[in-house]
């Protein structure tokens, strides 16, 4: 068979592993074609499979068998193991399932499953399973049969274990914390459950059908001889529901209990829907629950239930019978609360023995419909002493504790106490009369009573009515009874008795002398004996009634009266006769004989009794042993090569005959006869089988020469053997550093197979293993220190002897190594001085107990076991010197500073276990000068110039503990960097371009002296471009000039050569550090450019916003100031302009006189008039020629879409009479004044709303720039 020893198999597509027998008709012979030890196996169709989602099983059995000892089968998303048609060659042991089953809600249950197993045939075996967080079931098992033990199923998605339609034996399950039942038994018969325990399953399940700890449906379902469904030692602890049943009969819940199920009742039985009549037997169940609801709840249920004990704070027990069976309830105690304690309903025979009722005085027990039977029952004190009778009932409380007057709800109720008589029939010696005839009458309730007593002459009756109690009559009188007896025609009356209790009755008969009353022990009536064996005759136990001496005669159909022929083994009154005594003659003849006994008392009286025996000569008893043992079902296995010893030495004759004994094998020709010679049985006869089949059977024989030899057969089965374990020991000597030598070359095997063996120590694990010719069968080695028990395993390279072991173990005690010290450096005798870093190595030190591995480098250069990975011993190493109070360190390689001094340095390695080495050496160390520790800047290490470099040096010490000082030099600098300085702080500084030679000098308080040189390469580094005085985003008022500013740029060189301004297109502005520019409206980025003199650059942007300004005139003046009518006058106009942005290049105007309208075109160009381009001061030079009697000029200025503000003049014409204002009003003036106002209104509102338009796109223009929006700041500032 193959068989596979530590195989993983991983992410399969369809099945990791799958044994089957090519031919499934032959479902009838299934063997184990397979043997897994140490299997891993997981992913089957999983995401790391090829094509995952197509898995079938991660390990599956079809139509086969297979044998695992040990497996892991987890993380498969698919039925972890799964077997069709196997049987009892299946075995699994020591097989774990964890989280497996398809994760679908939608897959069949069976794919859901951990472990699924279907149609086996009786039985395959299950032991050490352990099935955790499958996707449905743990377990289900449906159709056949299975045993096994000592399962572990928690955490899946469905039930615990699943049995349906199954016959399981299965022992110490414990099934928890699952969604489902713990375990669930469906449509079985024969189910044997032992040693199950259920926890928190079920959790949440709003129906007993679906979560309970354990439930039975359907199993089983009808009455049968010996397929009853049990459960042994079952527990539910916290479970949904407890135990519940489902039409189920010949159930049997055996010293089972149920601890704080979550919902009540916590044992739930309905059997409504059962088609057949049965019984369910409950035997020592234990049940605590707190709960409002009942404990028990048995409905339309008839079976036996006896030491049920019902503990916490219920509502007790409700038991509505089927009526078909008498119900029996024993030995048991029922406790209820306010609502409810015991109630029977619809029992046609309820039989009650030793039950107490702790039932609350409001709630007492209730009958209903029933007829039931107290015997032997109680109330404990201060509970309920009545019952309440619910109508068509009949309770008789039978020798039981006082009960109170029922309460009732119909008037069909009966109650009867009642009471047992006990009988005594005595003659006038005071001796029990045998068979006496006894008569009960009573004087209320019950009809008369005849018996006949049995052999001791006194007998329990009834029980009887005492009192009875009815709705309509209440209570009756107390019955009275009235005992006779009669024997041998004597008759005699006891007194009448009150039956208000249990009562024993006398009754004395005086009678003539009676004949004497035989006892016979032995011989028993057809009994046979060996031929002239010893036979006894005891009727000792004879009695009489009346105290007369008995005298006994024996007597033989064959030999006539036997006292006579064999007095001398007798007793004197003949009642004890041993015949055919050792060493006597023989009496008793060969035959069969009927054998009277005649029994006569003093008066005369004899009686007779005939037994039949018979003396024969008896084949021999044979007895057989063997070594190796027979198994139970009688088959002996043995080796091919080896000896088989057959043990007879319980073998004898009853007559003594000497005896032939032999041995007769199937292949051989055997006759079944004594074989020639003198007879012979020695106590052993030792067999081999050369040649022998591989299944034969084997016949002892052994004859006593007269009868028909006796024999017994057994079967035997040849084997192919695996070798004997032959070792040999050796050692060095006997610490743990010494060469063990294990030597098993000495072992064979019988057939010639190749050996294949373990060395093994149960300190430190496996020592060697392989398989001969490839290895020898020895180990050479070192053993840690301790106790050892070496055991060397042998076996051969069979496939079917995987696993199969003969072992030898010898005891070896191994001595703890002494640890080891040697002082590899510094040299014995060295001169230093204190500043100096010491090595203080070790190498070559170390202890053999410690294992290398633990030790730095694996232990390289230390004394240490390469060849295990743990230690057993801790080992210690310190370094002390005889100047030092404390010790200088520890460890195999030490570096430390000595202070000034001779040194005595001492190296001591100890072990833990009480042994050291100690190795010393002298060191000579002088004063020395500061030490510098320089953590920065490192040496050759390179910065730039735009950093500073940390000079940090603050762990630099005097060995002395002298004060210092620290200076450091540069050979580019002609100051110190730092001078005089103390190891508290860290300094940094900026240092020139350039490959500096740090020279670092420290300086003690006694002037002794260090120096340190170093190189240190500052790079160069490009200038940083920066405007100043300006911010991004930054609003210009209009018209006002930018200074751009770049003298915060810098470069740690000083090499900045160029500094350059410009414009987002490339404009160029300037090459100065410093320029002011203005800027028309609107954003501008303005770029500035710094180039040092290695050509490195740096360049910055900016944006600001140019304001915006609407143009605004002012100074109108007109010259003259009146103009002669229809006279040429020459008019000089001049109006001043502001507009801060310079924007406007536009000032008009209008002149209105005599109805007649004229343009004006002012000019700032130095031209026609102007003085000065560019002043601001707008210019109109003209000569006019007005009539009317005012002419009206208005000026304004034109930006773009906008306009001014208009500024306006009104000048007279003046005629050459001399005309006033007043009459220019009254004429044409009034008129002209009124539309001229119009006009400045209408003008000054256009140019508000020009103005307000305005200023809303520069500050849109504004915000567009920035990431600021002064919206956001109106809605908090509303909020």
């Amino acid at each position: 068979r193959p068989t596979f020893v530590r195989a993983t198999v991983e992410d399969s597509q369809y099945r990791g592993i799958m044994v089957e027998q090519y031919n499934h008709s032959l479902y009838s012979n299934v063997p184990y074609n397979a043997v897994f030890d140490d299997l891993e196996l997981r992913g089957t169709g999983g995401p790391g499979a090829k094509t995952p989602g197509l898995g079938y099983a991660a390990f599956e059995v079809n139509t086969s068998g297979v044998h695992i000892d040990g497996a892991l089968i987890e993380d498969n998303p698919v039925v972890g193991f799964k077997a069709y048609m196997i049987g009892p060659s299946t075995i699994l042991n020591d097989v774990t399932l964890l989280r497996n089953g398809r994760t679908s809600a939608t897959a069949p249950l069976n794919d859901r499953a951990g472990m699924f197993m279907r149609s086996a045939n009786w039985a395959p075996t299950i032991n050490d399973l352990e099935v955790r967080n499958s996707s449905g079931p743990g377990v289900l098992l449906w159709k056949g049969g299975a045993q096994g033990s000592n399962w572990v199923i928690a955490d899946n998605g469905a039930t615990g274990v699943d049995l349906r339609e199954f016959h399981p034996d299965f022992s110490v399950i414990l099934s928890m914390d699952n969604d489902g039942h713990g375990v669930s038994v469906r449509d079985s018969s024969n189910v044997e459950l032992s040693y199950v325990t259920t926890y928190r399953n079920g959790i949440g399940a709003a129906l007993p059908e679906l979560g309970a700890g354990i439930y039975f449906d359907e199993s089983n379902d009808v009455m049968s001889g010996g397929k009853n469904a049990s459960c042994f030692e079952c527990t539910s602890i916290e479970d949904q529901h407890g135990i519940v049943v489902r039409d189920s009969i010949d159930l049997q819940l055996i010293a089972t209990e149920i601890r704080d199920s979550v919902n009540a009742p916590a044992l739930d039985i309905d059997n409504t829907g059962t088609t057949h009549d049965g019984t369910i037997i409950i035997d020592d169940m234990k049940i605590d629950l707190n709960s409002t609801g009942r404990a028990v709840e048995l409905v339309e249920v008839d079976g036996l239930i006896r030491g049920l004990d019902l503990n916490g704070d219920n509502g007790g027990m409700l038991w509505d019978a089927n009526g078909e069976e008498p119900s029996y309830l024993e030995n048991s105690v029922i406790w209820g609360n306010e609502n409810s304690c015991f109630d029977m309903v619809d029992h046609t025979e309820l039989l009650v023995y030793n039950v107490g009722l702790g039932c609350d005085p409001s709630a007492p027990a209730s009958i209903s419909s029933s007829f039931a039977n107290f015997t032997g029952s109680w109330f404990p004190s201060g509970y309920a002493d009545r019952f309440e009778m619910l109508g068509d009932s009949h309770l008789r409380w039978i020798s039981s504790a006082p009960l109170d007057t029922p309460t009732y709800a119909s008037q069909d109720n009966i109650l009867d106490v009642m009471w047992f008589v006990e009988v005594h029939a005595i003659n006038q010696h005071l001796r029990h009369i045998p068979y006496a005839d006894i008569n009960l009458t009573f004087d209320l309730h019950g009809a008369d009573y005849n018996d006949t007593l049995p052999y001791s002459g006194q007998d329990s009756f009834g029980p009887f009515i005492g009192e009875r109690w009815t709705p309509m009559q209440g209570w009756s009188d107390v019955n009275t009874v009235h005992t006779g007896c009669d024997y041998d025609g004597v008759h005699n009356d006891s007194a009448a008795v009150s039956l208000d209790a249990d009562v024993s009755v006398t009754c004395l008969l005086e009678l003539s002398n009676q004949p004497p009353f035989i006892l016979w022990d032995s011989p028993e009536d057809e009994g046979v004996y060996a031929s002239g064996g010893e036979v006894v005759f005891d009727a000792n136990e004879s009695w009489d009634l009346d105290y007369d001496e008995l005298t006994y005669s024996w007597t033989s159909s064959i030999d006539g009266e036997l006292l006579s022929a064999c007095t001398a083994t007798g007793s004197g009154n003949g009642s004890y006769l041993l015949a055919n005594a050792v060493g006597q003659a023989t009496c008793l003849s060969d035959g069969t004989h009927q054998i009277t006994l005649e029994v006569c008392d003093t008066e005369g009286h004899c009686v007779w009794e005939n037994r039949e025996i018979e003396l024969v000569n008896l084949p021999p008893v044979l007895s057989v042993g063997t070594t190796p043992a027979i198994s139970a079902w009688g088959t002996l296995y043995l080796g091919i090569t080896a000896n088989a010893t057959i043990h007879l030495g319980g073998t004898y004759d009853p007559e003594g005959d000497e005896l032939n004994c032999w041995v007769e094998t199937s292949y051989d020709s055997g006759s079944g006869q004594p074989p020639a010679g003198d007879p012979e049985c020695p106590d052993t006869i030792i067999r081999t089988f050369p040649g022998a089949p591989n299944q034969f059977s084997v016949t002892v024989y052994a004859s006593d020469g007269v009868n028909v030899p006796v024999s017994w057969t057994f079967n035997v089965e040849l084997y192919n053997e695996i070798p004997l374990a032959v070792m040999e020991v050796s050692r060095t000597g006997e610490a743990s550093s010494a060469t063990v030598h294990l030597d098993g070359t000495n072992t064979f095997d019988p057939e010639g197979d190749e050996v294949k063996f373990e060395f093994w120590s149960d300190r430190d694990g496996l020592l060697a293993s392989g398989v001969t010719p490839d290895s020898a069968v020895e180990w050479i080695g070192t053993l840690s220190k301790g106790d050892h028990i070496i055991t060397m395993y042998a076996s051969d390279n069979r496939p079917n002897h995987a696993g199969m072991w003969n072992s030898a173990s010898v005891e070896l005690s191994v001595a703890n190594s002494p640890p080891v010290a040697l002082i590899a450096s510094p040299t014995d005798g060295i001169l230093t001085d204190s500043g100096e870093l010491l090595v203080f190595d070790a190498t070559g030190s170390g202890d053999w107990d410690t294992a290398c591995s633990d030790l730095p480098s694996n232990g390289s250069g230390l004394v240490c076991n390469p060849l295990t990975d743990t230690s057993t011993d801790l080992v210690s190493v310190l370094w002390e010197s005889d100047i030092l109070s404390e010790p200088m360190g520890s460890g195999w390689v030490l570096e430390t500073r000595l202070p000034e001094g001779v040194h005595q340095v001492t190296l001591t390695v100890e072990d833990g276990s009480g042994a050291s080495d100690v190795a010393e050496i002298m060191v000579r160390v002088d004063e020395s000068a500061p030490v510098l520790i320089l953590d920065s800047p490192m040496p050759d290490i390179e910065v730039y110039s735009n950093l500073p470099v940390l000079f940090d040096f603050r762990r630099s010490f005097d060995p002395d503990g002298d004060d210092f000082t620290v200076s450091v030099y540069s050979d580019l600098l002609a100051e110190p960097i730092l001078e005089d300085k103390t190891t508290e702080y860290w300094y940094n500084d900026y240092l020139p371009a350039g490959v500096h030679t740090l020279r670092f000098e420290l300086i003690d308080s006694n002037g002794m002296q260090r120096t340190h040189s170093q190189t240190l390469t500052v790079l160069e580094t490009g200038p940083v471009a920066v405007i100043t005085g300006l911010s991004e985003g930054q609003y210009i008022p209009p018209g006002e000039p930018v200074v751009l500013n770049a003298s915060g740029s810098y470069d740690y060189d000083d090499d900045i050569v160029l500094y350059q301004w410009s414009l987002r297109g490339g404009t160029l502005l300037s090459d100065k550090m410093v320029h002011s520019a203005s800027f028309p409206p609107g954003p501008v980025q303005i770029d500035l450019l710094v180039k040092d003199s290695r050509g490195a650059a740096s360049s910055v942007s900016i944006n600001l916003t140019i304001g915006s300004s609407s143009p605004q005139l002012y100074e109108f003046s007109v010259s003259p100031s009146s103009i002669d009518l229809e006279e040429p006058t020459s008019v000089f106009l001049t109006v001043r302009l502001l507009d801060p942005d310079g924007t406007t290049n536009m000032v008009q105007g209008e002149l209105r006189a005599g109805g007649v309208s004229q343009a004006l075109e002012f000019r700032d160009d130095g031209m026609e008039g102007d003085l000065f381009a560019g002043d601001g001061i707008w210019t109109y030079r003209s000569v006019w020629t007005l009539t009317g009697s005012s002419a009206r000029i208005e000026v304004w200025a034109l930006d773009g879409d906008m306009v001014s503000p208009g500024l306006t003049e009104i000048i007279p014409i003046e005629s050459p009479e001399d005309t006033g204002l007043f009459d220019w009003l009254l004429g044409s003036g009034l008129p002209f004044l009124i539309v001229a106002l119009t006009i400045i209104i209408m003008v000054g509102i256009a140019y508000a709303g020009t103005r307000r338009r305005q200023i809303s796109k520069d500050l849109e223009m504004i915000e567009s720039w920035s990431g600021f929006d002064p919206r956001e700041l109106d809605e908090e500032f509303d909020d």
